[in-house]
């Protein structure tokens, strides 16, 4: 399969709800935890319904976060967007979501990019208002002005995990029964009178 590069866009400069502007420094473009997005919090199941109803699917293996969803579609091989939806609170869901290498792959690890912007395309039916919250700040972003343009380009290689990790259960097994048989001759020797 051919492999492709994908854009992200991410916010440069924003106006927060109340007026303060701020410049996101290029440093920062790779902290997920800087934006995230809400959504009325007895809309999660429907949002999470609507993801699947995208090609989204259960996002497994993945660490968890607390999130109630983890949730994965591809967006171009070998790239998948990955969005957690949170029960945050009595009032507000978020959301906060990366593109990254796909999950069957051990770089699925290393390359990962915040995105801000692509998940709203997949629950927009369900609800209509972007909304996105500044973390640092405890505030809405009121206005984006600007957006840093970051291209993800995959690596030359690819490995799937599963064959590997698969081939060292496999190994493991033989040298296990190995050092069982001469656990057992050892045992035998010091237990013989």
């Amino acid at each position: 399969m051919d492999m492709h590069n994908v854009t992200v866009n991410f916010p440069k400069n924003i106006v927060l709800e109340d007026g303060r502007n701020i410049h996101i420094e290029t440093d920062k473009i790779s902290d997920e935890s800087l934006f995230s997005l809400l959504f009325p919090e007895k809309s999660t199941d429907r949002i999470a319904i609507n993801l699947i109803k995208n090609g989204f699917h259960d996002a497994t293996p993945s660490f968890f976060k607390g999130e109630k969803y983890s949730m994965a579609r591809e967006l171009t091989f070998p790239w998948e967007l990955h969005i957690r939806l949170f029960n945050y609170g009595k009032q507000y869901g978020k959301i906060f979501a990366h593109v990254e290498i796909s999950r069957k792959y051990f770089e699925h690890l290393f390359i990962i990019q915040p995105s801000v912007f692509d998940p709203f395309e997949f629950y927009k039916g369900i609800y209509k208002k972007f909304i996105v919250m500044h973390e640092p700040s405890g505030k809405t972003v009121k206005e984006f002005r600007g957006n840093y343009k970051v291209t993800l380009i995959p690596p030359e290689n690819l490995i799937e995990w599963m064959p590997v990790v698969l081939n060292l259960y496999n190994n493991f097994s033989v040298y296990k029964d190995k050092i069982r048989e001469i656990i057992d001759v050892i045992d035998y020797e010091l237990h013989r009178r």
